[in-house]
């Protein structure tokens, strides 16, 4: 009979056949054994054997193994025992699309803190000093309504309205869902073909490099894709039409709050929210999280706009934090936290 540890072990290795890893020439190893280790929730010799079963790394003389930290998201995110961080985030932030149609459009207001993150316990190297600049929230989005009352907590500031922040803020606002009916018949069949690859996993959904984010159709033609390049893609599919599509970025609220990306369609007057990888989740949900397919949810993500997502400044899924500015690594990127407020 195996032992948990054993288990484990085996879940890990076996997640390695799950996903693509990150191209070598953008491959980012700062990653350490201790550092993954607490990221999958697993013993650090546990990580040494991911590194002799085939997962990319470096060897550090002093270090030891250094992998990439989207690979070792990946590896969480694919290993099937429902523990690792990736895993346990995936779940908690999906909670909402099995709730009542309803409570997906109605008013709900937030109170959302947005700050850097610390360099404490940052995998790499110590790096000299920088100047972290976090995107600014866009309170003119439709559905957003800035409640400029609200109390700040200590040694924080209101957003400004400029596109950069340079220290952590709070912003309490209210976000009204919406549905919409998409009148094209040809954005469905752009949509759906965006959509049915990774549903059949000739695309994998998985966790993208910021720098890939940015190269979609690499990414895209390397078989991955994470909800940046799933938007990037169907936005080109859609300008190929001649539609006018942006892509959106922003967070997915919660007690833990995610970056998300999503694709909108001009028409009618109005910007229509188009999110492919809601979709793909309400078709085949993530079952082993607990998370059940949700036809409803998955309709929903074809043109419905979410009271969950605060769209960030800008209009091509640009990056939400920098650091002196340039596309910030994942240990600098922003932490966002939010709640219900009154």
């Amino acid at each position: 009979m195996r032992t948990q540890r054993n288990a484990d072990a085996v879940s890990l290795t076996r997640a390695l056949e799950r996903f693509r890893f990150v191209p070598a020439d953008i491959a980012c190893y700062d990653t350490d054994v201790s550092s993954a280790a607490r990221t999958l929730r697993v013993g650090p010799g546990q990580v040494t054997e991911l590194a002799a079963a085939g997962l990319p790394h470096c060897d550090d003389p002093r270090r030891g193994p250094l992998f990439d930290y989207d690979d070792v998201m990946n590896v969480g995110k694919f290993s099937g025992t429902g523990i690792t961080g990736p895993e346990l985030a995936l779940r908690f932030l999906m909670r909402f699309s099995a709730m009542p149609e309803d409570t997906w459009h109605s008013p709900r207001r937030w109170l959302v803190t947005v700050a850097a993150a610390g360099r404490a316990g940052r995998a790499g190297p110590a790096a000299p000093g920088g100047q972290v600049s976090l995107r600014g929230p866009d309170l003119t989005a439709p559905g957003i309504g800035y409640l400029s009352s609200h109390r700040l907590a200590p040694g924080l500031i209101r957003p400004t309205g400029a596109e950069f922040e340079s220290r952590p803020y709070q912003v309490a606002v209210r976000i009204t869902g919406a549905r919409h009916v998409i009148a094209d018949p040809r954005v469905r069949t752009a949509f759906d073909d965006v959509v049915q690859p990774i549903v059949d996993r000739s695309v994998v959904f998985q966790s993208v490099a910021e720098t890939l984010r940015a190269d979609h159709l690499r990414a895209w033609r390397l078989g991955m894709a994470d909800c940046m390049v799933a938007s990037k893609v169907l936005a080109d599919r859609l300008r190929d039409l001649g539609l006018r599509a942006r892509v959106r970025r922003g967070y997915l609220l919660g007690l833990y709050g995610s970056d998300h990306a999503w694709c909108e369609l001009a028409e009618d007057g109005e910007y229509k929210p188009l999110d492919p990888m809601y979709c793909y989740l309400g078709r085949v949900g993530a079952p082993d999280l607990g998370l059940r397919p949700s036809p409803a949810f998955a309709v929903a993500a074809f043109g419905g706009r979410f009271n969950r997502l605060l769209p960030f400044q800008g209009e091509q899924g640009e990056p939400l934090v920098y650091l002196d500015g340039r596309p910030a690594p994942y240990w600098a990127l922003a932490g966002i936290s939010s709640q219900p407020c009154e």
